[in-house]
């Protein structure tokens, strides 16, 4: 009886550690961007980030009145602006910077841990740096294409979101030709739209199809 007693209480705490186990927040899908309402009845959505040299496309973001379906969730924050998600799909692109000043909660999180300026969550879940830039050591701009839609520029490929082209938009790659690629393949370049490097899929680049 005794013996059956442990078997029993071995087996019940067994399921409870796999339970526990399969509720655990490592199993969990990361959360990249973070809900927020704006502190005006709307806000300014800015195509890249506002430098000078580059033109400034912007259009507007509305509040949604519905603290269950913010207009926006925020990405990262970069100096006193953030890239967010706008959920309203207001413009031409999804990923936009906005004025942090324009946003009742102008933070990324990690969970409930704010991040700092340029840091945000990974594909694996971690924080990680977010570059204002692709990586382009050594690389030199051979060959000027174009793009024929909008495309978002990102820091590596399927990695952070850093800007919008359009297009007729220049694009400046480092090859002689671009070569043939699939739709989802990314190509590096220069984006003097957006004022820096970054990489393209080139379903937006005829010239690499």
């Amino acid at each position: 009886m005794y013996r059956s007693i442990r078997i029993l209480a071995g087996l019940t705490i067994g399921a409870v550690t796999a339970a526990l186990a399969v509720a655990s927040p490592a199993s969990a899908k990361p959360v990249y961007t973070h809900g927020t309402d704006l502190r005006a009845e709307s806000c300014t959505a800015h195509a890249n980030y506002p430098k000078g040299g580059v033109p400034d496309r912007t259009w507007a973001i509305h509040r949604t009145h519905n603290p269950k379906r913010p207009p926006v969730g925020v990405r990262y924050t970069r100096g006193s602006y953030a890239m967010v998600l706008d959920h309203t799909n207001a413009g031409e692109t999804h990923w936009v910077f906005v004025a942090r000043s324009c946003l009742k909660d102008p933070y990324a999180y990690s969970g409930t841990t704010r991040l700092g300026n340029l840091r945000a969550v990974g594909g694996s879940g971690a924080v990680k740096a977010v570059p204002t830039s692709a990586a382009h050591q050594g690389k030199r701009r051979v060959k000027t294409i174009h793009l024929t839609s909008v495309g978002t520029l990102r820091s590596a490929p399927q990695s952070f979101a850093i800007g919008n082209l359009r297009g007729g938009d220049r694009f400046e790659i480092t090859t002689a030709t671009c070569g043939h690629h699939s739709a989802k393949a990314w190509i590096l370049g220069y984006a003097p739209a957006a004022g820096r490097w970054g990489y393209v899929e080139a379903l937006h680049l005829p010239a690499c199809r």
